[in-house]
């Protein structure tokens, strides 16, 4: 059964440890290589046509492999093992969760869009993520994929960055209890977020140099972050 934890205890590789020119966003190498590091990850799932949660950020086949086309208009069969572009395949959250090394967390990101029943997704995802075993969380921008996701799993609600909701209070968006929001770092010092983090931590994205980092930490729980060495991360927000 997945286990609840600290997430000021670990940061997280957004998309796994990738690297222009070296391992891709999402696949199955980048997620094991943050495992590898002592890192939890971030990723992204989202249905493909016949409801199979599918390790994949865009709408769209286009930017992340030589296909075109909507995921959401794809079989899983169709879908897991398309070459990505720059090395790697496609995988299911079924196939990350089979090889995941149970020992650092999941932070998996429901993406939510077009026709997708959020309630019932959630649901698929949430199912199999309670099944895992180790740490394991689901967080989603959907406040109803939010509120969908079974108990006992650890539950956060990505906010929008504000300059582009216009919301002066960030939590308004949770549609029930959440164990974290996570916020655009631009909202990180938001008086709203802050106003929560002794019951609600604060986990914030995509941090993506050393020097935000280290001056996000102190008001921040945790950070996904890409892009720079994740000893500097792990330095600054976990100080070790």
């Amino acid at each position: 059964m997945a286990e609840a934890f600290k997430l000021s205890e670990f940061v997280y590789a957004h998309r796994g440890l990738w690297t222009d020119g070296g391992l891709t966003e999402n696949s199955l190498e980048a997620l094991l290589a943050a495992a590898n590091a002592g890192l939890g990850i971030e990723f992204d799932v989202r249905p493909a046509a016949d409801g199979t949660p599918i390790v994949f950020h865009d709408p769209v086949l286009d930017r992340m492999t030589d296909e075109t086309g909507s995921v959401a208009d794809l079989t899983s069969v169709e879908l897991i093992g398309t070459p990505l572009v720059g090395g790697g395949a496609i995988i299911s959250l079924e196939g990350l969760l089979s090889t995941w090394p149970q020992t650092t967390p999941l932070l998996c990101e429901l993406k939510v869009d077009g026709d997708t029943d959020a309630s019932q997704f959630a649901s698929i995802v949430g199912t199999m993520l309670i099944d895992h075993t180790g740490p394991a969380a689901a967080m989603s921008f959907s406040p109803i994929a939010v509120s969908a996701l079974p108990t006992g799993l650890m539950r956060g609600q990505l906010v929008l960055p504000s300059e582009m909701s216009g919301a002066t209070n960030l939590t308004d968006i949770a549609a029930g209890p959440v164990d974290y929001f996570a916020c655009h770092v631009s909202d990180a010092r938001h008086p709203s977020l802050q106003a929560v983090r002794q019951e609600t931590p604060l986990v914030t994205w995509t941090v993506k140099d050393a020097g935000t980092c280290e001056a996000l930490a102190s008001i921040t729980d945790s950070q996904i972050f890409e892009g720079f060495d994740p000893a500097l991360a792990k330095r600054h927000i976990l100080r070790t």
